[in-house]
């Protein structure tokens, strides 16, 4: 798979190194911002993992470089109250995925 390519990508988000002492406003910030880059149409799900404490995202990203400049904006992770615990990209042909 060439992640310089167009991919979707689940991302899987947990608590963060400063979940006890930090701002949990900027978790409500982090899903205000992945809904927004739903209206734009680069997130095609969002929700809140049943049995995990955080939240759960699938989008379509043009490149891996394309995914690191969102995750750079994502509030609850750039105050380390959530991370990514899991980032599976998907292959959408089957093609990719043989």
């Amino acid at each position: 798979m060439d992640y310089r390519q167009p991919h979707e990508v689940l991302l899987f988000f947990g608590k963060g190194r400063n979940w006890e002492q930090g701002n949990k406003d900027c978790l409500v910030a982090q899903q205000q911002y992945y809904y927004q880059l739903q209206l734009e149409g680069k997130v095609l799900r969002t929700g809140l993992q049943v049995h995990e404490t955080g939240l759960f995202v699938s989008l379509f990203v043009d490149s891996d470089a394309a995914l690191f400049a969102i995750l750079e904006q994502d509030p609850a992770l750039r105050e380390e109250v959530a991370e990514v615990l899991q980032a599976i990209p998907l292959a959408t042909g089957i093609r990719e995925a043989i």
